[in-house]
């Protein structure tokens, strides 16, 4: 032992086995919480389609936000998926002959 010899020069191995535990403990919790992926564009197109096929005769202006609910059913974060995009990948599906136009929004 070092100086007044209150010390010791090393960490006791029960100390280090305490700490580590007590770490683990920590990271638990988060690893519960794992964060939610963002969809990607195949994901997407694949809720726009399911959506509308279920959404015959529904109102257009709620569809956005029945997508957004189908997502995250799905276990995606929508945070960051925009109406905008949500109809821009209705149009391009009713477009190339993937999906009816259910909503009756798309102008040949």
């Amino acid at each position: 032992m070092a100086g007044s010899g209150e010390f010791p020069d090393e960490i006791p191995e029960d100390v280090i086995e305490d700490l580590m535990e007590a770490e683990e403990e920590l990271r638990e919790p988060q690893r519960a919480k794992r964060k939610k992926r963002y969809p990607s564009t195949r994901d997407i197109a694949e809720a726009v389609r399911a959506v509308a096929l279920m959404y015959r005769g529904g109102d257009p202006s709620e569809f956005p936000e029945r997508v957004l609910e189908y997502l995250e059913e799905q276990g995606f974060y929508v945070g960051h998926v925009t109406e905008k995009r949500i109809w821009r990948t209705y149009e391009t599906l009713v477009r190339r002959r993937v999906i009816p136009d259910t909503l009756g929004v798309v102008e040949w």
